[in-house]
């Protein structure tokens, strides 16, 4: 899906996602890989014991704040590409709902407890927002120092 290959996830994200040129997203953008790294050290954790009431009360409210951002970050991304006729926005938007279809997916299996902890679920998030932010979101930021705008 991306050409950019993620590295495993990091301790901090600071040097691995690219600079969009708005602050604002930029700052969500290393939210959300924090919430990717915090999911991913979870999930390792998980692969090694049994699951307790309390992790799977960790696991809910972790992946219920992941969901929270995603569409507020999803929303504030697209409606600044509508406002400033980002010539790719339908694509990017796709890019998005399949996403978010995906961790859909993801969040109905945890719901219903039947969720299979692996290092394929571990490094999702991570993997999506990886390529996303630096192959997709990176079109967005030099449309934009082009046109002059920066937040």
């Amino acid at each position: 899906m991306f050409s950019t290959k993620a590295p495993p996830p990091p301790k901090s994200a600071h040097c691995l996602v690219s600079d969009v040129g708005i602050s604002v997203l930029n700052s969500q953008h290393l939210r959300l890989a924090s919430y990717a790294m915090e999911f991913n050290q979870l999930v390792e954790e998980l692969t090694t014991r049994e699951i307790n009431q309390k992790d799977w009360k960790h696991v809910d409210a972790l992946f219920s704040r992941i969901m929270l951002f995603v569409s507020a970050h999803f929303r504030d991304e697209e409606d600044m590409m509508q406002e400033n006729g980002f010539p790719e926005y339908k694509y990017h938007k796709k890019l998005h709902d399949k996403f978010v279809d995906e961790m859909a997916d993801v969040q109905s299996k945890i719901n219903n407890r039947k969720i299979a902890f692996s290092d394929k679920l571990s490094t999702l998030l991570w993997d999506f927002l990886y390529g996303h932010i630096n192959d997709e979101d990176s079109k967005y930021g030099e449309f934009y120092r082009e046109k002059g705008i920066s937040a």
